[in-house]
């Protein structure tokens, strides 16, 4: 049966190639590392969801964090062992995991646990309260441009949206786990910083869009779009 054996993140600029077969996609957080069938497969989370049949089909992973989680950043060196060597990293994991041992207390002392220094309670951070920023929610936005969105028939939402530096961007509307590997590689490359897509070719991610999709809506107002999203979902 297959093992999720780790969950992983890396840094944006450090991406590394899903071993899917047939597909093209980089990825950076929620790196799936598998064993089946006796081999250690590297995947992104949506095309591991597509491979077992969700994102939590075997279970927590035995390294890193859950299936809503980035997964755990790797140093550099970490990351060659990823690419390189990832029965070594997985090496590396198991003896991390292992008890350390315990010291051996001199005869005759007694540890007074109720002078223990307590621990520092850690302060919840504090949540941001919604806000939509108008006419539009991304401040980047570049003003008295247009904005389309794109429903697509597997059931997801995009918009394409004009950035302040010239470029096109293309926004899941709303964010979805795994967005950033939805799409084929050509269609658009994730932003650094931004939860967005970097179109390179207008003309042809939006061909792409249209031959995917159920319908559409352009407009400069964003009220426009979303009483057009609101109307067409409670039809």
């Amino acid at each position: 049966m297959p093992e999720l054996c780790a969950m992983v993140a890396v840094d944006f600029s450090a991406r590394v190639r899903c071993e899917q077969p047939g597909c093209g996609h980089a990825v950076y957080r929620r790196i799936h590392v598998v064993r089946d069938e006796g081999k250690l497969l590297v995947m992104g989370s949506t095309c591991f969801a597509k491979r077992y049949g969700s994102n939590d089909a075997l279970g927590p992973a035995r390294h890193g964090g859950g299936s809503s989680d980035s997964g755990r950043q790797l140093t550099e060196a970490e990351r060659q062992l990823l690419v390189s060597n990832t029965a070594a990293l997985l090496s590396q994991f198991e003896q991390e995991r292992a008890p350390a041992p315990q010291p051996v207390q001199p005869a005759g002392v007694i540890t007074n646990r109720s002078e223990a220094t307590p621990r520092k309670q850690t302060q919840p951070a504090i949540q941001p309260t919604p806000h939509e920023p108008k006419p539009s929610p991304w401040s980047w936005m570049k003003p008295l441009t247009s904005m389309t969105y794109f429903d697509l028939r597997d059931g997801t939402g995009w918009m394409r949206v004009q950035h302040r530096d010239g470029d096109q961007m293309l926004v899941p509307w709303p964010v979805f786990d795994g967005w950033d590997e939805a799409l084929p590689a050509h269609v658009g490359t994730p932003h650094p910083t931004i939860e967005a897509l970097v179109l390179n070719d207008l003309v042809g991610a939006v061909a792409y869009l249209r031959a995917h999709g159920e319908w559409e809506k352009m407009s400069g107002l964003w009220r426009e779009i979303l009483g057009e999203i609101a109307r067409r979902r409670s039809a």
